[in-house]
């Protein structure tokens, strides 16, 4: 299995086209909305927007959300 360099303040991300996206590194979501969630992600905070957004899945600070997905954004 290949190891990937992870730093703390840089989540993993992974998407599948614009409707699915994957989260590593989630600490705690701070907003949830169906157009915009929120999620602290080791030191960043994560800004996903789109339209008909759902958490699927958070497990093991593996957040998994599916919709439609037009922006993505790091905030400070």
């Amino acid at each position: 299995m290949k190891q990937h360099n992870r730093r703390s303040d840089v989540p993993y991300i992974e998407f599948s086209g614009n409707i699915r996206v994957l989260v590593g590194q989630c600490d705690c979501i701070l907003e949830y909305e169906p157009e915009c969630i929120k999620l602290r992600a080791g030191k960043r905070l994560l800004r996903i927007c789109g339209q008909g957004l759902d958490l699927c899945n958070l497990a093991d600070r593996m957040v998994l959300l599916r919709g439609t997905v037009t922006d993505l954004a790091f905030e400070d």
